[in-house]
């Protein structure tokens, strides 16, 4: 638990959740399973994209923009201010961005947000000042500009990393206080939230997305070591953890979204230097998928459905990064690196897609500066 909280605290390696880009959600009980992921495609050898930097708010060092979602006029950002607190911006188009100034957001730890219920809701950690409290939180907007941190219930012990909305209310994961203990906390209205499944001894978990059975959770497990660990329901309540297949040991899932009807999970070494996708029909039989020599010292963070094909988001040493794939199986960069950079996620408005994340300069040795960007490139012709 608290390797989860202290790492939320690096901008570098900060987490979003992008499960609020996936295809729009079904019932968890009436999501349809595959037994076969599709054969592979192979992918545009050089597909081309050109990064724009989006106008946005003065920022401090140690900043990063971390997801963005529908909302209010347009578009809401979600960020980390290089303090303790977070950041709200707002845009009607992805390139021109303001700033929703906050109280109380000093010491609110806003990690993912998804439209729900004709506002979003967003959810963390409710004390960054205090790293020993544990408190698990969530805020509703309306539009956008303006939150209220919801009563919670009294479950809200621990913290909140994803969230998804179904059919069926809202499911987050993340982890409680425990020897590495992860949780799942439910809630149809967003306002009261309660655990559900029990706790998961000896785990994390990073990401939750619709697809399989249901739901599908990735993250990790002591196995005795880390292992990349899944976990599947169809009701959000009895969980089912995957088998484990070849390639799981030492890596651990950080993303997983369905697309075109087959899983894709993104995952990373937890020694660090290479990134590793997965494909599955059903959640709990996965195939490793093929990369190249573009992933080596790679860390992939989020995925998202676009009009051109699926699209991994990440960086490379000190550069920002995407790829690309047809199915999930076959990789490939997505236009040239942005030097100096992290990426932390992406959505698609329209025929754009927006990336967030921040630049990074600077050396392990002299100190590594962070501050909080949003790039856009054009998607099709």
């Amino acid at each position: 638990m608290k390797r989860a909280l202290h790492v939320l605290l690096i901008a570098d390696v900060l987490i979003a959740g992008c499960t609020s880009q996936s295809p729009t959600p079904a019932s968890p009980s009436a999501t349809p399973g595959l037994t076969q992921p599709p054969a592979s495609t192979t992918p545009d050898p050089d597909p081309t994209v050109s990064w724009e930097t989006a106008s946005v708010p003065a920022s401090g060092r140690g900043s990063a923009s971390l997801e963005v979602a529908p909302g209010g006029d347009g578009l809401v950002a979600i960020g980390f201010d290089g303090q303790f607190g977070s950041t709200v911006w707002t845009s009607t188009d992805g390139r021109e961005w303001r700033d929703a100034p906050q109280p109380g957001f000093e010491a609110a730890g806003l990690v993912s947000v998804v439209p729900f219920d004709g506002g979003l809701v967003a959810v963390g950690r409710g004390d960054t000042f205090d790293v020993d409290s544990e408190v698990a939180a969530a805020w509703i907007s309306q539009d956008g500009t303006s939150w209220r941190r919801v009563e919670g219930g009294p479950e809200m012990r621990g913290q909140m990393i994803d969230v998804v909305a179904t059919d069926a209310g809202l499911f987050a994961v993340g982890g409680v206080p425990g020897e590495d203990a992860a949780g799942i906390w439910r809630s149809t209205d967003g306002e009261i939230w309660e655990r559900t499944g029990g706790d998961f001894d000896s785990a994390f978990m990073w990401a939750i997305a619709v697809g399989g059975p249901g739901l599908v959770v990735a993250g990790w497990r002591r196995n005795p070591e880390p292992d990349l660990a899944v976990w599947t329901s169809a009701d959000g309540v009895d969980w089912t953890i995957a088998p484990d297949p070849e390639g799981f040991a030492g890596f651990e899932g950080v993303d997983v979204i369905e697309y075109d009807g087959t899983l894709v999970m993104v995952g990373g070494s937890v020694f660090g230097g290479e990134a590793r996708f997965w494909t599955s029909g059903d959640g709990l039989a996965w195939r490793v998928a093929d990369v190249n020599e573009s992933l080596v010292d790679a860390t992939v963070r989020k995925l998202v459905a676009t009009p051109v094909g699926l699209v991994a988001v990440g960086g490379r040493q000190m550069d920002g990064g995407a790829w690309i794939s047809p199915d999930g199986l076959s990789w490939v960069p997505f236009g040239e690196s942005v030097p100096e950079a992290h990426f932390t996620s992406a959505y698609v408005s329209d025929d754009t897609l927006i990336v967030t994340g921040g630049t990074q300069q600077g050396t392990i040795e002299t100190g590594i500066v962070n501050q909080a960007r949003i790039w856009t490139a054009a998607l099709g012709d």
